[in-house]
């Protein structure tokens, strides 16, 4: 699955290239994720219990090839194992199936037209991550806590429907799944999950 991300990836990026160029839109999602965490012996296939997961994005439109492409932050807070275990900055990529749902064109003489419509759409993205888990103990005979910190590569894919509220605002319920898995040494961290989420999507035109 990683190998297959990878290459859509590699695949899509010559596109920005050659899309014609648009000015950005902002869009925030908030979303709360079933995530299961594992590290070394002490940690294994755990629930995190994060309260929210939080993933502003600063996305361009290419409707040629019916995308939006950018980059995101993601953040995990409020977790049974630290205030913020999971964050980092990525790139995402959004495909319409049937065209974007909110988009604008400049006609010969200069005059905006702003379109807009709902859509299905799917997503991917990979974010490196800081994973932080850290756990202390209440009392000193429940045993040691411990404190873990690595760099992990988050994979998410998603599916979603977007709808516009008016031309340059959009809502949006998503189902996504993420995976994460690296090492440091002789441990090996991971987390995988299943989330629901909300986005808004909004620009300046």
């Amino acid at each position: 699955m990683k190998s297959l991300l990878t290459l859509v990836l590699f695949l899509t990026v010559p596109h920005l290239a050659n899309a014609e160029f648009q000015a950005p839109v902002i869009r925030a999602k908030m979303s709360m994720f079933s995530t299961t965490v594992s590290a070394g012996e002490q940690v294994n296939e755990e629930p995190l219990g994060s309260m929210l997961t939080l993933q502003p994005m600063v996305l361009w439109n290419f409707p040629s090839i019916n995308s939006r492409m950018g980059i995101h932050y993601i953040m995990d807070f409020s977790s049974n194992y630290g205030f913020t275990p999971i964050s980092g900055i990525g790139l995402t990529g959004y495909y319409y199936l049937k065209g974007l749902p909110a988009s604008y064109e400049t006609t010969p003489d200069d005059t905006l037209v702003q379109k807009s419509k709902p859509g299905f759409f799917t997503f991917a993205s990979f974010t490196p991550v800081n994973f932080n888990l850290n756990k202390k103990e209440s009392t000193p005979n429940a045993g040691d806590g411990f404190s873990f910190s690595a760099l992990l590569y988050e994979f998410m894919l998603g599916v979603g429907y977007e709808y516009p509220l008016r031309p340059n605002a959009l809502i949006a319920v998503e189902i996504s799944t993420r995976e994460a898995s690296g090492g440091d040494g002789s441990t090996k961290f991971s987390y995988s999950g299943l989330g629901l989420g909300i986005s808004f999507t909004t620009s300046y035109y």
